[in-house]
């Protein structure tokens, strides 16, 4: 599979050796420079969507060597055995499931995997695992704790009834001291050899959170379908490792106390002992959740998991923005949020509490902002002045500036491309490879508008209507909004491909279904909301930043 990565397989095929550096998941093949653009403009494979092989390469190695094609007759799956749980292609059809009644055409099945009830089952089991080990370590830390309060409280016990029964009882303190130091050390030693098994257990969970977040955004559609049930099994594993504990009785709460004997009477006369160090456990009061009863099967009907009636919005904070014609925000992975104020020239970045980290100057008009998670890069487009600068936001260092020919707006980035808002010039491509600047959609776009990106979805706005298109530019579904959000402006879109606009005129935030047939009003003026211009959705932490053009802007926590 290596090799397969790093070197062309049209080339290879030819005897050639040349190293690939784009991937095709429907070819299930690397491509080279020159054999790219050949693929892009071949009719039969124009269509295919392709990642930067440095993308394509974080995928796990177990996802990477999955194939998409039979390896007994070497021909590409077309169907689903329900009944054998297993991809076939025709061939295998034929040969060995014609008996086989719960045959599925195998594009059906994955469609709409990555926004599934069942990938996002497994996420929320990830994520509810995560949390049961945080809440059992943090059980365990708090019992050494209460073990050396115990301890503490014991000590100055012994020590005042050593006092009250003299001199003689010298050894026998020793003793219990000891007693008391071995009993504790005992049960430190199993909590912390509990607590050491139990991180590893939470490494392992945030291992298959980072890989099932690059499969969502780098595996094809039948990786991810076939690569899910491994993540599941694991998953399983965890919980059983966690009911364990439980049958156990692992996790009891340890306690140790004191009891002296009745009468000093009995300590003077007869008494061969201080009083006796007891250890003790109670139930523990941690619950673990669980969603076994919730689970839904695999091969069910892959539909959208979320729709906009369920939404609920939380207001969280209001921040005070800095300058004015704020036109574009985003979230930071730690929390900080960036405002860029178009008039100003100017970037400011804000703590979580609100107040002001630091400021950086583009020396040009700042519209609209892209924040690159995995290079730590800002990309800022500049309206007017038609160029786009990247800076290291580590750093605070300009990197590059590209000119682009037209006004610029609203940008977004995917596999090593930033698509943008050229405005007169429309929906525009530019590859950070070469600085190459092609068209996806010629009609004009809305002026001073946001573009968004969700899986390999793009949504832009054009005479007051939100259109979505693949990341080539064909349409999938167009909204109107003219009758109730005039102009436009911010656009968003959250983990289940609902969409976010908010209207400058109108004085509100409207969301939109995955499929673009229908609309609900979610923020009006009565929350604040006056000028809208900018919005981010963090899916991380499923808020939305609505930033009006001046003086405020809010932080929602989104719920379903």
């Amino acid at each position: 599979m290596s090799s397969e990565l790093t070197l062309c397989g049209v080339c290879e095929y030819r005897n050639i050796n040349k190293p690939s550096v784009v991937w095709c998941s429907e070819c299930d093949e690397g491509l080279c420079g020159e054999c790219k653009e050949h693929h892009a403009a071949s009719r039969g494979t124009k269509e295919h969507i392709i990642v930067q092989i440095s993308e394509y390469q974080k995928l796990p190695s177990n996802i990477l060597e999955i194939t998409q094609t039979c390896p007994k007759h070497n021909e590409k799956y077309v169907i689903f055995c329900k009944k054998h749980d297993c991809p076939c292609c025709r061939r295998c059809v034929t040969e060995t499931h014609a008996n086989c009644r719960e045959l599925n055409v195998i594009d059906d099945v994955i469609q709409n995997v990555k926004s599934s009830n069942a990938l996002l089952e497994i996420e929320q089991m990830l994520v509810e695992v995560s949390g049961n080990l945080q809440r059992i370590r943090k059980g365990r830390q708090d019992n050494i704790q209460s073990l050396k309060e115990n301890k503490t409280k014991i000590e100055i016990e012994i020590k005042e009834t050593r006092m009250l029964i003299n001199d003689h009882l010298d050894k026998l303190q020793e003793i219990l001291m000891k007693e008391l130091y071995a009993a504790e050390e005992k049960e430190n030693k199993k909590i912390s050899c509990l607590i050491s098994s139990i991180q590893e257990k939470e490494r392992e969970i945030t291992e298959c959170q980072t890989n099932l977040d690059n499969i969502k955004q780098h595996a094809s559609d039948l990786q991810t379908f076939l690569a899910m049930k491994h993540i599941q099994q694991d998953v399983t594993n965890n919980e059983s490792f966690l009911e364990a504990l439980l049958k156990e009785d692992k996790l009891n709460h340890v306690i140790i106390s004191f009891e002296k004997e009745n009468t000093f009477e009995s300590l003077l006369t007869a008494l061969n002992k201080m009083g006796t160090i007891i250890l003790d456990s109670s139930t523990s009061d941690i619950t673990l959740t669980s969603r076994k009863n919730k689970q839904v099967q695999i091969m069910v009907p892959m539909t959208p998991v979320a729709t906009i009636d369920d939404l609920k919005l939380t207001l969280k904070q209001i921040v005070k923005t800095i300058g004015g014609s704020v036109t574009g925000c985003s979230v930071l992975p730690d929390g900080r949020m960036i405002f860029s104020c178009y008039s100003s020239h100017k970037i400011y970045v804000m703590k979580t509490d609100g107040s002001l980290d630091f400021t950086l100057q583009t020396g040009s008009y700042t519209s609209h902002i892209h924040y690159i998670e995995d290079s730590q890069k800002l990309v800022v487009t500049s309206g007017i002045d038609m160029s786009i600068t990247i800076i290291d936001i580590k750093n605070r260092t300009t990197e590059k500036s590209i000119k682009v020919g037209s006004w610029i707006y609203g940008i977004v980035h995917k596999d090593g491309k930033l698509f943008y808002n050229g405005y007169g010039s429309g929906l525009c491509v530019v590859s950070l490879d070469d600085d190459s600047v092609t068209h996806l959609v010629n009609a004009a776009l809305s002026q001073y508008s946001s573009i968004a990106i969700w899986s390999d979805q793009l949504y832009y706005i054009i005479d007051d209507s939100v259109v979505c298109c693949d990341l080539q530019g064909k349409l999938k579904w167009k909204s109107e909004l003219a009758a109730f959000l005039p102009d436009a402006e911010g656009i968003a879109v959250d983990n289940h491909g609902r969409v976010y606009v908010s209207g400058f005129y109108s004085h509100n935030v409207v969301v939109i279904s995955t499929d673009g047939n229908k609309h609900r009003l979610l923020l009006s003026e009565n929350v604040g909301i006056q000028w809208p211009q900018a919005l981010f959705f963090d899916r991380k932490n499923n808020k939305l930043l609505v930033a009006n053009q001046t003086k405020e802007a809010f932080l929602f926590d989104v719920s379903s």
